[in-house]
C-alpha cells in the first residue's frame, strides 16, 4: 500500500485521470452494479421486509430516500425508537448513480435488527458540490426527525457512503453541512473516498462536476476537523487505484488527532466496486465496526 501524504500535482492530466477512472482496473464493475441494483429491486418482493419508498426530505425530484425495515419491527413501531439504522449515500463521481442500487446492504442491515436508508440526491452539474453535500445533511436529518415513527431510534443513525458518497459522509461529519448534521452522526463508514479534492478538480471528474478554487479547501473533508467525536471505520480495496488508497490513508492521518475510535481497513483482492460486498458480509470487519458504534 503507498504512504500516505503523497501529492498528486507531479502527475499529468493522463496519468491523474487514470488514477481517478477506478473501472479501468476493476475487475467487472459492470456486473457488480447490475447485481446491486438486482438487490436493490428484489426488496420490494421480500417477505421478512417492510419498504417505505420516496420519503421526501425536500422539494426537488431525486431529495428522496427509501427506508427498509425488518417487519416485525415495522408491524409494531417501537415508541421513541429504538432501532440502529444505516444511511447509505451512493458513489458515481457526485454526478452518475441512485438510490434505485443502494439497497445491496439492506438484507444484511435486517439480520441484525437494523433499519436502512438509502439516500438520492441532485446531481451534477444539476445541483453544485456544495448544494449536494447540503442535501445529504438534510436527508440525515430528516431520517433522525421522521424516522421515529418507524421505529429508528434517532441517536443511533449510522451514515455510510462509496466513493462521493464517501466524501459526502465524511463531509458532513466536518460540519460542511452546518453542525447539527455533523451532531446526528452517530458514526460514519467511508469506502473508498476522495477526500483532498485538489486532484479531483485537476482531472475529467471536473468537466461536470465544476469544483471552483474556493470550493477545493472549503470541502474537502481532509483539510476540516470531525465536529463530533463520533466513531469512524475508513475501507479502501487493496485492488484499487493507489489515488484512491492515499486519499483514504491521508484522511487516517489527518482524521486520528480528532477521533477517539478510528479504525482502518483494506480488504484484500476487493476493488474499488465490489469492496461493497463486505456490508453484507454479518462477519466482516465492517459489520464488527458498526456494531460497536451503536452499542
Amino acid at each position: 500500500m503507498p504512504a500516505p501524504g503523497v501529492p498528486f500535482d507531479h502527475l499529468s492530466r493522463a496519468e491523474l485521470d487514470h488514477q481517478l477512472s477506478p473501472s479501468r482496473s476493476a475487475k467487472d464493475f459492470l456486473a457488480v452494479l447490475a447485481r446491486h441494483e438486482a438487490q436493490t429491486a428484489s426488496l420490494d418482493r421480500h417477505p421478512g421486509l417492510h419498504r417505505i419508498k420516496d420519503i421526501a426530505y425536500g422539494e426537488l425530484p431525486r431529495q428522496r430516500y427509501d427506508l427498509t425495515l425488518p417487519l416485525r419491527c415495522a408491524s409494531q413501531p417501537l415508541t421513541g425508537g429504538a432501532m440502529p439504522c444505516l444511511m447509505f449515500v451512493h458513489g458515481g463521481f457526485w454526478q452518475e448513480g441512485s438510490k434505485a442500487g443502494s439497497g445491496f446492504a439492506a438484507r444484511a442491515c435486517s439480520r441484525q435488527g437494523w433499519a436502512h436508508a438509502a439516500v438520492g440526491y441532485t446531481l451534477a452539474p444539476v445541483a453544485s458540490l456544495g448544494d449536494i453535500v447540503a442535501e445529504v445533511g438534510q436527508a440525515l436529518l430528516a431520517l433522525q426527525r421522521e424516522g421515529v415513527r418507524y421505529g429508528i431510534d434517532p441517536d443511533r443513525i449510522v451514515i455510510a457512503g462509496h466513493s462521493a458518497g464517501g466524501h459526502l459522509c465524511a463531509a458532513v461529519l466536518a460540519g460542511m453541512a452546518g453542525i447539527e448534521a455533523a451532531e446526528a452522526v452517530r458514526g460514519a463508514v467511508l469506502i473508498s473516498g476522495v477526500y483532498d479534492l485538489a486532484p479531483v478538480a485537476a482531472s475529467y471528474v471536473n468537466d461536470v462536476v465544476r469544483i471552483s478554487q474556493a470550493d477545493v479547501p472549503a470541502l474537502s473533508p481532509l483539510l476540516a476537523q470531525p465536529q463530533r467525536n463520533a466513531p469512524v471505520h475508513i475501507v479502501v480495496g487493496q485492488q484499487e487505484p493507489d489515488a484512491f488508497q492515499h486519499q483514504s490513508l491521508a484522511l487516517r492521518a489527518a482524521w486520528s488527532p480528532w477521533l477517539s475510535r478510528l479504525t482502518f481497513e483494506c480488504p484484500p483482492g476487493r476493488d474499488h466496486f465490489d469492496v461493497l460486498d463486505e456490508l453484507t458480509r454479518p462477519a466482516s470487519p465492517v459489520w464488527a465496526a458498526l456494531l460497536e458504534m451503536v452499542t
